[in-house]
């Protein structure tokens, strides 16, 4: 499996002050990422298929924003979203997540006691790959949660909407971008959530932070 190293989608029009080319410098600590084993649970969140011990993947819409994902539980309350097993660089090693076309917010997240990102807020991104199945057609948030209402958020929706669909592409955010949205990152309980409105389909695999290159853009700078 062939990680896209080009993110020229990662661009100043869609993010002004991001970072630009992460996923080169990023692509070297993979390696090293998965040859340990025992992960961080306050830098890794899914890895290899499963959530990090500490960690919890949930469902929601208006029924139930938070809703366990378990063997019984693959639809969220209002059947907004679906989650299934996908294949990464093996069986089962990542999700797909799939949006109904009814009207109406379906959310994925990961859920657990809060941790403290601050020391890490201008060195490192959100981190993980991704395949777009379906495209979507409205606007897709991706953030990060600190408590209610505490949450910082951004819309990626022309991002995706300028990648290819059916190829594995590395996509990396720098965590600032979401405090300057509004997340305190002293209480994260939730390192990412991904929601949408309308139709939409994504696979999704090894979310984690990762360290950036010493100089490397965020949204601060």
């Amino acid at each position: 499996m062939t990680v896209k190293k080009n993110v020229s989608w990662f661009s100043c029009k869609v993010l002004p002050r991001a970072a630009v080319g992460l996923t080169i410098a990023l692509l070297s600590l993979v390696s090293v990422v998965v040859q340990s084993k025992e992960l961080n649970a306050n830098y890794f969140y899914f890895f290899d298929g499963k959530p990090i011990a500490g960690w919890g993947l949930t469902l929601g819409d208006e029924a139930n924003w938070v809703l366990p994902v378990n063997d019984d539980v693959k639809v969220s309350a209002g059947k907004q979203i679906e989650i299934s097993r996908a294949d990464y660089k093996g069986s089962g090693d990542a999700l797909n997540l799939k949006w109904s076309r009814s009207k109406g917010k379906g959310q994925f997240a990961i859920y657990g006691s809060p941790i403290n990102l601050t020391q890490l807020e201008n060195r490192a991104a959100l981190t993980m790959e991704i395949k777009i199945i379906r495209k979507p057609k409205t606007n897709v948030s991706i953030g990060m949660d600190c408590g209610y209402p505490c949450r910082g958020e951004m819309n990626i929706h022309k991002m995706l909407r300028e990648m290819k669909i059916d190829e594995w592409i590395m996509f990396p955010i720098p965590i600032n971008c979401f405090a300057i949205k509004g997340a305190d990152l002293s209480k994260i309980n939730s390192p990412i959530l991904i929601a949408s409105e309308g139709q939409f389909e994504l696979q999704i695999a090894n979310i984690r932070l990762e360290l950036l290159p010493e100089g490397a853009p965020t949204c601060a700078t």
